[in-house]
């Protein structure tokens, strides 16, 4: 959260600075206002990688990964199983190998702890 805060009043700060410039050149303060938003944009592409790097990786971060379920497993080691000849049988497919019983024991135990 602080590397955010930290990007984006660096990027507010890149971009009220270049406002000044334009509008004490004396550009009309809408020119001066889409002018600035576009060096601001550029001159923090170009001047804050780090900062931007650290917020995306702060974002992934946060991210939650989904737990695997029983059915997801199953499908998983069916089209794995699929796609790989069973040893000793000539070619053929070998029958699919599941996590399921593994989920289902977990849960079973989660259960009984509850």
């Amino acid at each position: 959260m602080k590397a955010w805060l930290i990007y984006t009043a660096a990027r507010l700060g890149i971009f009220a600075v270049a406002l000044a410039v334009f509008l004490v050149i004396g550009f009309p303060w809408y020119w001066a206002t889409i002018v600035a938003a576009l060096v601001g944009l550029l001159v923090s592409y170009i001047a804050l990688p780090k900062l931007r790097a650290d917020v995306a990786s702060s974002l992934a971060n946060r991210r939650v990964v989904p737990e695997r379920d029983e059915d997801s497993d199953f499908e998983d080691d069916f089209v794995d199983a699929a796609d790989t000849p069973a040893p000793g049988t000539g070619g053929s497919v070998a029958p699919p190998v599941s996590d399921a019983e593994r989920h289902r024991s977990a849960a079973e135990l989660r259960r009984d702890e509850d």
